[in-house]
């Protein structure tokens, strides 16, 4: 239920801002309030879900307002996992790492765009893992649960503009493969450097999509992450 509740809210089939009413989630599941309320506490510490005593549960919004800050913690704590995990990885995390990037290129080829969302996130996740510190694994999930989502608000202006996604997607795929090169040699600092140009990857992309809505301020538009 936990896991449903999660991938539906990353891939908005839930929508940011929608109810989670407890009675129609113990009818669809076919369970008790109990468990329904453990899911949903377990979705407030992931920061999927907000409570509100005069609403109850709701889907966390992404305000555009948060992206630079959001941006800015994703860049300072991938610079953080992919060097340790450059010192702590084992042979299995290279071999997982290598699998998921291969399934990415594979997703991006067939313009599978929802698959290219997942298996971005699954990589990032891999390199945490990798990475053997459970409590920064634990923040940079969080970071990542918003980028996912920024994600696949992108996809809906991907079918006007494929040219431009498939150049950025052929770039992601070919800076994933330096960075499981770099891991494997241990290059911690040449893999901040490469983080950091990751991250300029990824809020370029994601500013410039969110700099076609009107509303937003034109603070966001000139955001780029801070150097470490």
């Amino acid at each position: 239920m936990y896991s449903a509740l999660r991938g539906e809210i990353l891939t908005l089939e839930l929508k940011p801002g929608q109810y989670l009413e407890e009675t129609a989630l113990e009818k669809r599941f076919g369970v008790s309030r109990t468990p329904i309320r453990e899911a949903l506490i377990r979705l407030q510490s992931d920061r999927l879900v907000k409570f509100s005593p005069n609403r109850g549960h709701y889907v966390e919004t992404v305000s555009f307002n948060d992206v630079p800050r959001i941006l800015e913690a994703l860049d300072l704590q991938q610079g953080a996992v992919l060097q340790l995990s450059a010192a702590r990885h084992s042979a299995a995390d290279l071999a997982k790492l290598r699998k998921i990037n291969e399934a990415y290129r594979i997703a991006g080829e067939s313009d599978d765009h929802k698959g290219m969302a997942e298996l971005n996130h699954d990589f990032h996740l891999a390199i945490a893992d990798a990475a053997g510190n459970s409590f920064l694994a634990e923040f940079y999930e969080t970071m990542l649960n918003f980028s996912i989502r920024l994600s696949y608000l992108m996809f809906q202006s991907a079918a006007s503009n494929r040219e431009d996604f498939e150049g950025y997607y052929t770039q992601v795929y070919n800076e994933h493969a330096e960075m499981i090169d770099l891991i494997s040699k241990g290059e911690g600092v040449k893999l901040l450097d490469l983080s950091r140009q990751h991250s300029r990857l990824f809020s370029n992309r994601t500013l410039r999509f969110i700099s076609e809505w009107s509303e937003i301020d034109s603070f966001v538009t000139d955001f780029q992450p801070k150097a470490q």
